[in-house]
């Protein structure tokens, strides 16, 4: 390998590197001194947190539709959603009665005056 061919490629790792600098970077001091700079690791955009809540968020307002119409109602409107256009049909499936949302409704019914 010539020399150029050595520094060019030492120069794709620098800058690989100093990109991922650009991020947040930490410095650490080894056992014999020596500080060394690292890239920070990239992060998953969206938390699990976020994931579960909103989850959970879908089941508490389908419980809460079944339990304010019925659930024959409720299934009409998501019969109607299904024949409508490709969102509708996407909100119509998610919005399908599912047994954890269903069990939910009943705890509630049951938890009412």
């Amino acid at each position: 390998m010539t020399d150029y061919a050595q520094f060019e490629k030492r120069l794709a790792v620098l800058s690989t590197k100093h990109k991922k600098m650009a991020r947040g970077y930490t410095a650490k001091i080894g056992p014999d001194g020596l500080i060394t700079v690292e890239p920070k690791r990239a992060r998953f955009p969206i938390r699990p947190r976020t994931i579960v809540f909103t989850v959970v968020g879908i089941l508490l307002f389908k419980s809460l539709m079944i339990v304010s119409t019925g659930l024959a109602t409720y299934e009409g409107r998501i019969e109607r959603l299904e024949a409508g256009t490709m969102f509708e049909q996407v909100v119509a499936w998610v919005m399908q009665p599912d047994v954890v949302s269903s069990y939910m409704a009943e705890t509630i019914v049951t938890k009412l005056p």
